[in-house]
């Protein structure tokens, strides 16, 4: 099995329940193909550096992902298949950090 953060951008226009349940469903698929998470981040509707799908702020949710590489492949046609996700990548990681990140940390200060 191998370590990935996954992290998407959603699309603005979705509530915060929206996304929770979105996430909630790449969770349920994921464990479907054999993986698991392992930890979930909500960093909040943040501003973009430019636009991207003629959208200027989106939530940032990130996923630290234990799956078989043959998984995290199908996983991200699931992800990228989704109307409501602008963006989406996922990185080879060799292992996770105890403690939450800073965005998540910044988002739950306000």
């Amino acid at each position: 099995m191998a370590l990935y953060e996954a992290n998407f951008i959603a699309n603005q226009e979705l509530t915060s329940k929206q996304v929770e349940n979105l996430a909630q469903n790449f969770t349920d698929y994921l464990k479907h193909e054999g993986g698991k998470l392992v930890r979930k981040e909500y960093w909040g509707i943040r501003n973009f550096a430019y636009p991207i799908k003629k959208q200027k702020k989106g939530h940032y949710v990130m996923l630290c992902i234990d799956c078989p590489e043959d998984a995290i492949a199908k996983f991200d046609n699931k992800v990228k298949t989704q109307e409501e996700v602008l963006k989406y990548f996922a990185v080879n990681v060799p292992n996770f950090t105890k403690e939450e990140s800073q965005l998540a940390k910044a988002n739950n200060e306000n």
